[in-house]
């Protein structure tokens, strides 16, 4: 009778001390997994390039597709900034007359330069359309020269409004009752600031398109670095 309760008693340790090596080697195996994942998305998350907007604006062209390899520094985006400034710069002492007269001039002088850039653009989509239906240029190129052509007539429509404006102005200045000094039409001014890629990699993920409106520091696009 004594012998079967140590029999039984020695049988129970052992099962108990297997059981306590089962968990531990689960635990083991399991904080082991654990680290691993870790390990792998801390690998990811340094291996992702976010190219952000320099600043606000709106996207004027895309220059890579996704699934593209750039270098480090290469533009992935173009952006154009406008402002407003006035057509010309007040000079101390000068009439209301010879500063609206200014102003009319400046006014002609933008419109002939952005009706050049309308007829331009125009003249790049015409010849693009044939070339993207045969497959000789991309859809994207052709995207960004009608977004250009759209631009160029606004600032064709922006400059006709400021001469409206700049021959109102000159036609008060030569009344005789006229003593203000009336403010100068504004014309819009437009600098194009580059989206560029911090490092090597390939273009995982484009999220701007042309034409989108978007704030300084929006991410623009997504890149992989390349392993070193």
């Amino acid at each position: 009778m004594t012998g079967n309760l140590s029999s039984s008693n020695s049988t129970t340790k052992l099962r108990a001390a297997l059981c306590a090596l089962a968990l531990a080697t689960l635990a083991l195996f399991s904080a082991s997994c654990q680290s691993n994942e870790s390990r792998t998305s801390n690998d990811d998350a340094r291996g992702i390039i976010v190219v952000n907007a320099p600043a606000a604006g709106e996207v004027r062209r895309v220059l890579v597709s996704e699934g593209a390899s750039v270098n480090e520094g290469a533009t992935i985006v173009e952006i154009a900034v406008r402002s407003e400034t006035p057509l010309v710069t007040p000079s101390p002492g000068e009439s209301a007359e010879s500063r609206a007269a200014r102003n009319l001039k400046a006014a002609d002088t933008e419109i002939d330069a952005a009706r050049a850039e309308a007829v331009r653009h125009q003249a790049e989509v015409e010849r693009l359309t044939p070339l993207v239906a045969s497959g000789d240029a991309s859809q994207g190129q052709l995207d960004g020269e009608r977004a250009l052509y759209e631009h160029a007539q606004q600032r064709l429509q922006h400059a006709q409004d400021a001469k409206r404006s700049a021959e109102s102005g000159l036609l008060a200045a030569r009344q005789p009752d006229q003593k203000q000094n009336n403010p100068p039409p504004l014309a819009p001014r437009e600098e194009t600031v580059a989206a560029r890629a911090s490092s090597a990699g390939t273009v995982s993920a484009i999220s701007a398109r042309v034409g989108d409106r978007v704030t300084a520091g929006q991410p623009l696009a997504t890149l992989r670095a390349d392993k070193p």
